[in-house]
């Protein structure tokens, strides 16, 4: 066995690693991945770490980040949400003692905002100027400098490239620097995409075959503006529709995946109406779902 092995611990407490996971190992140093409907969610308040010092991360799939340091991020992420409506993730870095203190996270939000502009993997033009050198005393930056070896190793195996100057991230998972368990992970294989259209209106997912019925609609998907009366998921729509934004008189486009626990609701939130996602959802050569189900499971 290698000596260079690590191990990370995933904590995915509501069964939907899309919505919020833990992620532990090796130190002190949590990591919190947050999506933004998660962290509109009154549930982010009811996270142990979102009251406590953190450095945090703020990206979305376009190769945009902010970085940024907190008391609380429970707090701090309500002025995000009003004021920075490009994000569609968010990663927050506690410790899980409750040691870091603002001397702490101030050091490490100055070593990664000048680790992320060097890189210049990611459009970083939201922090503006790097941050004055803190006040942390030289005997104490050996030891957070540690930490953030950590928070990178831990974005890396995220596939967040942001420290990475590009291509250098793809290439060091490529040659197997980061957890075989977490490569496993987020190492995703190519998925048969589905489609639910109607009048032009086109959502586009696929089922996450882990033993449940979930099924995955991706970002960029389109809902229909119009209801039925009788559609019985009006209240789950209403929440879907805090992850969308109005695309036309005709659709909302969501803005980031969102995880349904089967493919019935789905397609009935995204067509707004009552729906059977086994027959509505198919693949571009008019496959339903059910069909495909039943292939892969002979």
């Amino acid at each position: 066995m290698s000596k260079s092995l690590r191990t990370l611990k995933v904590v995915i407490p509501d069964g939907n690693p899309l919505n919020y996971k833990q992620v532990v190992g090796g130190s002190d140093c949590v990591m919190h991945v947050l999506s933004r409907s998660f962290c509109i969610s009154e549930h982010l308040n009811e996270l142990k770490g979102m009251q406590r010092p953190a450095l945090y991360l703020l990206i979305d799939e376009k190769g945009k980040g902010y970085i940024g340091q907190t008391k609380g991020f429970a707090a701090r992420v309500k002025d995000h949400l009003a004021k920075k409506p490009w994000w569609t993730r968010a990663y927050v870095f506690v410790s899980a003692s409750g040691l870091y203190n603002t001397a702490n996270v101030e050091y490490l939000e100055y070593i990664a905002i000048r680790a992320a502009q060097e890189s210049a993997s990611y459009d970083m033009s939201d922090n503006g100027q790097t941050p004055t050198n803190p006040t942390l005393h030289e005997w104490d930056r050996p030891e957070f400098d540690e930490v953030f070896e950590q928070i990178k190793f831990f974005l890396l195996c995220e596939r967040c490239f942001i420290f990475e100057k590009v291509g250098e991230g793809a290439e060091k998972l490529e040659k197997g620097t980061a957890t075989a368990a977490t490569l496993h992970e987020n190492a995703e294989p190519a998925r048969p995409i589905f489609y639910a259209k109607r009048k032009g209106i086109v959502a586009k997912g696929y089922p996450l075959l882990d033993g449940t019925k979930s099924f995955v609609v991706l970002k960029g998907s389109l809902l229909n503006v119009e209801v039925t009366p009788s559609f019985s998921l009006k209240k789950q729509r209403e929440k879907v529709l805090e992850s969308c934004v109005l695309k036309s008189k005709d659709a909302y486009e969501l803005c980031e995946d969102y995880v349904f626990t089967s493919p019935s609701s789905a397609s009935g939130v995204c067509n707004g109406f009552s729906s059977n996602g086994f027959e509505d959802w198919k693949l571009e050569d008019g496959t339903t779902l059910k069909t495909y189900l039943a292939q892969i499971n002979k």
